[in-house]
């Protein structure tokens, strides 16, 4: 536990809403479900093959990036590593992603809660990004739950037809209006934090050049 006088860590999610204009095109990130059939043909029911399909690759392109950043930091143990001082470290952006797209499916399957509720105030918005790494889940845990939870988001996104993409969403901070600009923001977040990865490997392969 923190000390009453301790000062208070950084709110990693204030720091995202500070860096949302960031530039991260070189940082599109993520983690493949590693799925075949990507291009089987979509059902008469289901949204028109080319336009799920595009949104299903960008999707796919965007999580591979970061689950490769990811395997990375796990292979160098940097799970601790922040990507500049005061910004979030590997472990809170790993399960602030879980966190996040629970939420979206949540949105998309029209459930209650989020499945990760409990995990709102170690890696939501606002959360402090704390030091010390036993107060949060292992890294093993973490990303189980990234991985698993992508599987399910990806197959419920592949699921959907155009209606489904059509309905209204209400996100006036956002410029949301409906479920596909809602799932193109998913990939514009994850491009988001996986910069911010890219930045902590770039850091530490800099690190090792110049040992």
């Amino acid at each position: 536990p923190l000390h009453a006088r301790s000062p208070a860590p950084p709110s990693c999610g204030k720091l995202q809403s500070e860096n949302r204009k960031s530039r991260v095109g070189a940082g599109i990130a993520g983690i493949g479900t590693g799925q075949k059939g990507d291009t089987q043909e979509m059902s008469k029911e289901q949204a028109p093959y080319g336009r799920l399909q595009r949104l299903l690759g960008r999707l796919d392109f965007a999580w591979g990036a970061t689950g490769r950043r990811l395997d990375y930091i796990g292979s160098e143990g940097l799970w601790m590593t922040r990507f500049r001082p005061g910004g979030p470290h590997a472990l809170w952006i790993a399960g602030h992603l879980a966190y996040y797209e629970a939420g979206a499916r949540k949105l998309y399957q029209q459930l209650e809660r989020n499945p990760r509720e409990d995990w709102k105030e170690l890696f939501g918005n606002g959360s402090p990004c704390l030091e010390d790494p036993a107060a949060y889940p292992s890294p093993e845990t973490v990303m189980g739950n990234l991985r698993a939870g992508r599987e399910k988001t990806r197959a419920t996104i592949a699921a959907m037809s155009a209606e489904d993409l059509d309905r209204p969403v209400s996100n006036e901070r956002l410029a949301i209006r409906d479920v596909q600009s809602q799932v193109e923001f998913l990939i514009w977040h994850d491009a988001h934090h996986g910069a911010q990865l890219g930045s902590i490997i770039s850091v530490h392969q800099e690190a090792q050049g110049a040992g």
